[in-house]
């Protein structure tokens, strides 16, 4: 490496990661007069999580018939919001964050609508207790930022780079490095404050919802940079996502239509099996948790299909009704979806069952903040998905575009405050130096793992032991397959191509070490939780423990290694907390069922 293919930038406050939390963060630290340095993986407003939503954003019902003049009910408010998201989150929010999120909810929602953001309704989704979900669309979320974010002089974006490590001075985090993508340049970003706002993980595992930025980089780098993870052993899988045709895996169709015209979740044998797992609220009324756990424990015990999925069936409602509401769907409209005509791949709904299954689609957890997005660690912030503490155990639908909004402008501002209160610190030449070594260490070598075999390594393993269903043995086996990855790959990661322009399994050998710590720590929080909740079922611990374990899983880097503590919930004022006992989650109700 000589000078010339080293790049340098300073900035007020530095944010990584461009779209939903990212543009509103921008916006916000611009508006209290300091520059935004925003640098994304691909290009703006066409890469990451947000524009892929065919969305809902939770406010209170009251606001959505108040402010915007939809069938929302006055007898909703934020108190409401805020306990229905601690019931579906199992008690383990933290009352800070999510009362920040209910309170701001109807505010910053409004303000995107104000900015040109469409509204097509309201929505009713499972464990809301009112409809609270503004019906709209991630490209019309994307165009409303967009729009905020231009009418802003401070906002400079780097496009096409990647963040690998943050840089720290004396305990504060003081910038970052990696590389630009499009040439193959170092970057070495100097900040007065840093923001993640990089989204999940749920490119960890072979079915997902999810772009491909989403590998988890944002809550490693903070992780070795001293910031606390919390709650991390509940990645939200989205249930009834397409297993087959191949190429089409993980798209949420079916999950999308069998929710609101009442398709029937079948297993190998024919049965309606949420019968027997959520008999009172069925597929079209069980949260994502409950569904993707059911629909695991029936593949897990041989009543899958030939793709290892379950059955999603409309054969039961007539042709018409069919017909009618995929083209009452935009994006259905005429059996399409995106490029894809359903009928000529052999998915005709009138026709056939479609075989489908739990996806990787959200992650619960992430940074411990407060309630303004500040973490532990002075001069970094996150907000977004990345960020932990909002969702608890479970997420509700519509509040992932929520998140983004409200904890992008609180981490912004807070972000920002802090950059007008404290100097530039100088990076340690030292510390970019180690990091600049092993960012270009897979050009270096001559031989080393294959890239893509170890990325699907990766993935079959976090299916295997750390998807929905776990227990003692399998997250050892998972463990033990984490320190052989440490072992024997993450030292040697290796890219057969050289060229440092665009080279894609360059960036990927980077991402498999970030894949690796957020598996390492999935792994490890999960055997500490001796029980199931929420998005995690433990099949050697079948009770939700209200007397051991209602409280947090709280990850820390601790000289490299991972570090827990569990930390119980608190009594609130706003949340009146279940009682200290054990209580059966997922137990069959019928008293007979089919085995393989």
């Amino acid at each position: 490496m000589n000078s010339a293919e080293r790049k340098s930038f300073t900035t007020d406050v530095l944010i990584i990661g461009s779209e939903g939390a990212g543009s509103r963060a921008a916006v916000e630290v611009a508006r209290r007069g300091m520059e935004a340095l925003v640098v994304t993986k691909g290009v703006y407003t066409k890469c990451g999580a947000t524009l892929t939503a065919d969305m809902d954003i939770d406010i209170p019902s009251r606001a959505a018939k108040e402010v915007f003049n939809l069938p929302g009910n006055v007898k909703d408010d934020e108190e409401n919001f805020c306990r229905d998201m601690f019931e579906e989150g199992k008690y383990i929010n933290s009352e800070e964050v999510v009362w920040a999120h209910c309170s701001n909810a109807a505010k910053y929602v409004k303000e995107l609508v104000d900015w040109g953001m469409s509204v097509e309704g309201l929505s009713h989704s499972p464990g809301h207790r009112y409809p609270r979900g503004i019906i709209s669309t991630g490209r019309s979320m994307m165009n409303a930022l967009k729009k905020m974010v231009q009418s802003e002089g401070r906002i400079r974006f780097l496009e096409n780079c990647m963040i690998t490590n943050l840089l720290t001075n004396e305990g504060a985090v003081v910038g970052a490095v990696g590389i630009q993508l499009t040439t193959g340049d170092f970057l070495v970003i100097n900040a007065k404050a840093v923001l993640i706002a990089t989204g999940g993980a749920m490119r960890l595992y072979p079915i997902t919802t999810a772009p491909q930025e989403l590998t988890g980089d944002g809550m490693t780098m903070a992780y070795e940079a001293g910031a606390e993870l919390v709650d991390m052993e509940f990645p939200l899988f989205l249930p009834a996502c397409l297993y087959w045709p191949e190429s089409m895996k993980g798209a949420d169709v079916p999950y999308i239509v069998s929710s609101s015209i009442s398709g029937w979740w079948l297993n190998a044998f024919g049965e309606r099996f949420m019968e027997k797992w959520d008999p009172n609220r069925m597929e079209m009324g069980a949260t994502r948790d409950v569904g993707s756990i059911a629909q695991a424990l029936e593949i897990l015990e041989g009543r899958g299909s030939p793709h290892g999925g379950i059955y999603v069936s409309f054969k039961h409602l007539p042709d018409e009704i069919v017909t009618t509401h995929f083209d009452k769907m935009s994006f259905l409209h005429n059996f399409t979806y995106g490029d894809f005509d359903l009928i000529e791949f052999g998915m005709d709904p009138r026709k056939v069952a479609w075989e489908a299954g739990p996806a990787a689609h959200y992650w619960n957890g992430g940074i411990k903040i407060d309630g303004a997005g500040r973490t532990r660690v002075a001069g970094l912030f996150a907000a977004g998905e990345v960020q932990g503490g909002t969702m608890g155990a479970n997420r509700l639908s519509g509040n992932a575009t929520t998140e983004c909004l409200v904890f992008g402008a609180l981490a912004g501002g807070a972000a920002a405050d802090y950059a007008k209160r404290n100097r530039l610190a100088p990076v340690a030449e030292q510390q970019v130096e180690q990091f600049r070594q092993w960012v270009f260490g897979p050009l270096q070598r001559s031989d080393g793992p294959d890239t893509v075999q170890t990325r699907q390594r990766i993935q079959a393993t976090s299916f295997k032991y750390a998807g929905p269903i776990r227990d003692e043995q399998g997250l050892k086996a998972c463990l033990k397959e984490v320190e052989s990855l440490k072992r024997e790959v993450l030292p040697h990661l290796y890219s057969r191509a050289k060229e440092r322009v665009y080279n894609r399994e360059w960036m990927e050998a980077l991402e498999i070490k970030s894949m690796v710590q957020v598996l390492e720590i999935i792994a490890n929080a999960s055997l500490m939780r001796k029980e199931s909740r929420g998005a995690m079922y433990r099949k050697d611990f079948t009770m939700t423990d209200n007397k051991d374990f209602l409280g947090n899983v709280v990850v820390s880097n601790r000289d490299g290694c991972v570090s827990l503590e569990l930390k119980k919930a608190a009594t609130t004022s706003r949340v009146t907390l279940p009682p200290a006992e054990q209580i059966p989650y997922m137990v069959p109700s019928w008293k007979f069922y089919r085995t393989v």
